[in-house]
């Protein structure tokens, strides 16, 4: 089975670990992987590599740095068309964007014989204007099925009207990488960390967590935010002005390789996300992260939030600074409770959000759409002779 994935952010092995389990659990997978020659990940700026495992080939964004709204430079996707000549094209990008619809015409051109499967992760509904609902229209015609994050991206998808297969299939995490070290240190300390790892936008919930410190008392702790982003100032102001802010440790944006030790700083994970107009939690990744380092978690109800906890984590009604107060307040002060869910989480992780258990998912999606495709030519074949 020849595939070729297109993927924007599959710049280096930790990027593009998805890739890495297929190829590693599936030799019948002959893999070859285009990504951008660079591209900003989590506010910093990553270069693409090569990779031990299977070809990567690299393509310059043109016109855009917008992830919607750049396309690839057609030159090497063509190539790779050419040459590798794939069964199947794994397109990660969503069906509105401009490079999606590239991609498409390309494979039209090129490798007509080739199936598309599609991922996506948009989970909130929107009525997009002209040319981008034209593309949209055109992408869910065009694909053979999808594969999604979560339950929420699903019902967005039979909601425009897609009746396709469409797969659930996690984002995964290096259990190895994130792995839990040094439990007793932590338990041992008098002052417990509370955890941020993210993008501090708005509808990231830091509002929420700075109004839930400060309903905290005389408890004790510390907190780590991991990331930069504009609503960075606006946190620093409001803990400042309840005298919080000498207990707040910010590293600023760092490389997505620094963020397994920087786990291990901390005593919990929280992930305070609100609903706005353009953010609804599609999966929560440093979740499945948190807790495969063995972090026990506290989630809102935003999106696939608590899909992705289920009974491994605490969850509270997004929004609600109070009811997160007391979620921290139990974790803060019950090390019991933490050790309890410390184990679930790891659990959790093992049995659905490992990157094999992942490249398992994306084998069956891959080899049950080309049977069907094989199914469907049969058929047409009966039909002619007929």
């Amino acid at each position: 089975m020849r595939i070729l994935r297109i993927a924007h952010a599959s710049l280096t092995p930790a990027l593009r670990e998805r890739e890495r389990a297929l190829a590693r659990g599936y030799t019948d997978v002959d893999l070859e992987v285009v990504t951008t020659n660079r591209w900003r990940e989590a506010e910093v700026d990553v270069d693409a590599v090569d990779d031990d495992l299977f070809p990567v080939i690299k393509a310059r964004p043109r016109f855009s740095k917008h992830i919607q709204l750049f396309a690839y430079e057609p030159g090497p996707i063509v190539a790779a068309l050419r040459r590798h000549r794939p069964h199947l094209i794994d397109l990660n990008h969503e069906p509105y964007s401009v490079a999606c619809a590239e991609v498409l015409t390309l494979c039209s051109w090129y490798a007509p014989q080739a199936v598309v499967v599609l991922q996506t992760c948009q989970n909130i509904f929107h009525r997009y204007p002209p040319p981008f609902n034209w593309l949209e229209r055109r992408a869910l015609r065009r694909v053979a099925a999808a594969h999604v994050c979560s339950e929420t991206v699903r019902e967005l998808l039979r909601a425009k009207g897609f009746n396709k297969p469409v797969a659930i299939v996690p984002f995964g995490v290096d259990t190895e990488a994130f792995c839990q070290r040094g439990a007793f240190n932590r338990e041992s300390k008098d002052t417990p960390t509370i955890g941020f790892v993210g993008r501090m936008l708005p509808g990231k919930g830091l509002n929420i967590l700075a109004d839930a410190l400060a309903q905290l008392g005389s408890v004790k702790w510390n907190v780590v935010l991991v990331g930069d982003g504009p609503e960075r100032k606006s946190f620093e102001t409001t803990l400042a002005a309840r005298g919080l802010l000498d207990r707040a440790h910010f590293t600023g944006a760092i490389s997505y390789d620094r963020v397994p030790d920087l786990y291990q700083q901390m005593d919990l994970l929280v992930v305070p996300t609100q609903t706005t107009d353009r953010i609804r939690e599609q999966f929560g990744r440093v979740l499945v992260e948190a807790m495969a380092s063995g972090l026990p978690v506290i989630g809102s109800t935003c999106g696939a939030i608590p899909e992705v906890i289920d009974d491994a984590g605490l969850i509270f009604p997004e929004g609600n600074s109070a009811a997160l107060a007391t979620a921290l307040r139990r974790l803060l002060l019950d090390v019991g409770l933490r050790e309890e869910l410390t184990r679930a989480g790891r659990r959790r992780v093992m049995e659905h959000y490992s990157w094999e258990r992942v490249a398992d998912q994306m084998h069956e999606l891959f080899w049950q759409v080309l049977r069907n495709r094989r199914a469907a030519a049969l058929s047409q074949d009966l039909e002619f002779a007929a």
